[in-house]
């Protein structure tokens, strides 16, 4: 196997995990969004939360791609990890804001969105900045 080779593998791992890890990050923000409103939100209830969070999970996929958030020269570092996570996220709400109004056939209040904003962006932003530190670790 050729250096390029075992550095694209790395690479594709790294990603992997990001978004194993951005997935299970948007799936605890809607399981706690569907508690705080007296839904089902635990494994029983794993296909409606999965339900509930797609709209904003898709939303940051695309959003966070498009930002750089799985690249690896634009998330190297806690301060660039937090910097692409920020505007990936901004850019994941909005189209989250309209795949979910497509699906329900409104769009919610502003307090909702500031919320879901909030919340989402704490969550992805703490689990992403933990990889980064380990990260930094293991590179020292």
């Amino acid at each position: 196997m050729t250096t390029r080779q075992t550095d694209l593998r790395a690479a594709g791992r790294r990603t992997a995990l990001l978004v194993a890890g951005d997935v299970a990050a948007m799936l605890i923000f809607a399981a706690i969004g569907r508690r705080s409103h007296g839904q089902a939100a635990g494994l029983d209830a794993i296909v409606e939360v999965a339900r509930t969070a797609a709209p904003f999970l898709l939303g940051w996929l695309i959003a966070g791609a498009l930002a750089g958030t799985y690249s690896p020269a634009r998330t190297r570092g806690l301060g660039p990890m937090l910097l692409t996570t920020l505007i990936g996220w901004v850019g994941g709400l909005v189209l989250g804001a309209v795949f979910r109004a497509i699906l329900i056939g409104r769009f919610s209040p502003l307090s909702f969105y500031v919320v879901t904003f909030l919340v989402a962006l704490l969550l992805l932003g703490g689990w992403r900045a933990g990889f980064a530190l380990v990260e930094r670790q293991r590179a020292a």
